[in-house]
């Protein structure tokens, strides 16, 4: 009886414990949601030795009182993933030489963000005499004091709320970009379903947002598609290298046109990254893949086959019968 009450006991403790853990990761999760921010992300154009000033707008969507910590740090993009950004390690931000975080100053370290209620954030960015030209990063962020205190830095991984800023500085930066790979996912295909893969390298001294078509083309020569290139207009840090993908999804084999998609097929991607005169700079590269219905084509052998079949049992039925 004894036992049985204490595996009882134990049972109810377990059972506790995980409600309050469960309960604690909600608290957590819920955390990264909570604050709203005004703008959403910012590019400004300045020259050396120039002040700027400005300010964010935070407002805070639970019920109840938090007092958050500002924080300014350089960013970069995660490697290959066009559109990303993770905030600089102290190592990485002391070698960065791209990072603006030692330009700006905020005018408070930390917010008491009240329910439902607008603070202003202002800040200022001064640009260094020897700057060269090209593009900067920075973002102005809060972290909850109670998180921070509890997770450290670690808690710049998940982000509660952040204003990236891009700082170009001069008229003189370069938008430059190389092609490294355009391939499809597979070779050949039942059903018009393909993924298109690209790798582009940003060899310029700003962001580029690389944009365009995939035009693709039967064995006629036909256009069958025109697939948009980076259709969800992610970018592409300076010095960075980017993996996107694009898709093509049709039903039938038939394009709009009344072209057959059917066979060997060409895609050639027509991108272009540079924001004035996009004409002037059009990265091109051609891939091939095939489109086989193969169940659709064994039914249509089966079924000649079973006619032809058919036709020599009745040819010679009949000349048993003559």
């Amino acid at each position: 009886m004894k036992l049985i009450n204490m595996l009882k006991f134990r049972g109810f403790l377990i059972l506790s414990l995980l409600i309050l853990l469960s309960s604690t990761f909600q608290v957590h999760a819920q955390k990264d949601l909570a604050i709203g921010v005004a703008p959403t992300s910012k590019l400004i154009k300045l020259s050396p030795d120039e002040v700027y000033s400005d300010e964010v707008v935070f407002w805070n969507l639970t019920q109840s009182t938090d007092t958050y910590k500002v924080f300014i740090k350089g960013f970069r993009q995660i490697e290959n993933h066009p559109g990303t950004a993770v905030i600089l390690t102290e190592e990485e931000e002391a070698n960065s030489l791209y990072s603006a975080s030692k330009w700006v100053t905020a005018e408070k370290d930390t917010l008491s963000l009240e329910p439902h209620k607008n603070t202003k954030l202002k800040y200022t960015i001064k640009v260094p005499k020897d700057t060269t030209p090209g593009e900067y990063n920075v973002e102005i962020f809060l972290i909850s004091e109670s998180e921070f205190n509890e997770k450290g830095t670690a808690t710049f991984a998940n982000l509660a709320s952040g204003v990236p800023i891009l700082i170009q500085i001069g008229d003189e930066y370069v938008q430059n970009a190389e092609l490294l790979k355009f391939i499809t996912d597979k070779k050949i295909y039942e059903k018009i379903d393909v993924t298109f893969l690209s790798t582009i390298k940003n060899l310029g001294n700003t962001h580029i947002k690389p944009s365009g078509d995939i035009v693709v083309t039967n064995i006629f020569k036909q256009e069958v598609a025109r697939v948009p290139y980076n259709n969800h207009s992610q970018s592409l840090l300076r010095d960075n290298t980017g993996n996107f993908e694009d898709t093509w999804q049709h039903s039938g084999y038939l394009s709009l046109d009344k072209a057959i998609i059917l066979g060997p097929m060409t895609a050639t991607a027509l991108i272009t990254y540079k924001t004035p005169h996009p004409g002037f700079s059009v990265l091109s590269e051609e891939t091939t893949f095939w489109v086989i219905p193969w169940k659709i084509i064994f039914v249509i052998i089966m079924a000649i086959l079973l006619i032809i079949m058919f036709r020599i049992i009745k040819k010679k039925i009949a000349e048993k019968q003559k």
